[in-house]
């Protein structure tokens, strides 16, 4: 976390905040080259500053090789889901698996999504490690995030 980082390193918590905006801002997505794969698309609640106020993780990964595709932090919407399929959509994938969520029918074409209890489990699984690597995810702990953009460095620095 940030408090134990400049409990470490014994400097201020802002400027162990600036140095990670900085570092994340200087993280460039990576052009992704690949073609006709299969992906998974999943969503991650979490809150922002209190329970009042949920803010979502919404990603995509390789199915093949877990990587992250592309995310996007904030309320789930139609808007920010489209950003993902979109780039998804780029890479002519082969199937698109998802879970119920509604919204993503009329996102994807239906000849490219499949809609499958069994085969968003990679999605999943990263779900739970990236709750138990990042604190600020975790379900019932004292760590929280106080921004979104705070949220989204820190998933920058993660992901890539």
């Amino acid at each position: 976390s940030i408090s134990s980082i400049s409990r470490l390193l014994k400097i201020s918590k802002s400027s162990v905040q600036r140095v990670i905006e900085r570092i994340a801002s200087a993280i460039e997505n990576p052009v992704n080259q690949e073609n006709g794969d299969q992906y998974e698309i999943d969503e991650l609640r979490t809150y922002c500053g209190n329970k009042q106020h949920e803010s979502w993780v919404m990603y995509a990964i390789n199915k093949t090789t877990g990587k992250v595709i592309d995310f996007c932090v904030g309320r789930r919407t139609k808007e920010n889901l489209k950003k993902i399929t979109d780039s998804l959509l780029l890479l002519n994938p082969k199937k698109i698996y998802t879970d119920g969520l509604t919204i993503y029918k009329t996102l994807i074409p239906e000849k490219l999504h499949k809609v499958f209890v069994h085969c968003t489990n990679k999605i999943e699984r990263k779900n739970l490690s990236i709750r138990t690597h990042l604190k600020r995810l975790s379900r019932k702990t004292i760590c929280f995030t106080r921004s979104n953009e705070m949220l989204e460095n820190c998933l920058r620095m993660y992901f890539v």
